[in-house]
């Protein structure tokens, strides 16, 4: 179900990354014209609002960084956040789990340093 803390998520990806297309099964939507990150709603770790998962080999290739220092940066932002994620096994990309605004906040904050075009 939608919440604040995605609303507040979606919209800062939405400011980095464009407009998202809502996923077929309502749980989330998917941002394409930089690599591929989707961010859920729905099927989530216990205790988070959302979660965000980075397709890295895209997402690296457009902001032309190494997949090794997207994972590193991924990786800082897991431990901000100290939340577990679900895990997609047919995708298995990294996700960041958020429970609260300021979750939300600080890693975005984090991301947007880096992930400028």
């Amino acid at each position: 179900m939608e919440n604040a803390v995605y609303d507040q998520a979606l919209t800062a990806l939405k400011n980095l990354f464009g407009t998202p297309r809502p996923l077929v099964n309502k749980g989330g939507a998917r941002f394409l014209r930089n690599g591929t990150i989707t961010i859920y709603h729905t099927e989530l770790a216990p205790g988070n609002e959302a979660e965000i998962a980075f397709n890295v080999q895209p997402l690296a290739s457009a902001y032309r960084i190494t997949p090794a220092a997207l994972s590193s940066l991924l990786d800082e932002c897991r431990y901000l956040t100290g939340k577990p994620t679900e895990t997609n096994k047919a995708q298995n990309w990294p996700r960041i789990g958020f429970a609260t605004e300021d979750d939300v906040a600080r890693v975005m904050e984090k991301l947007s340093a880096v992930l400028v075009k």
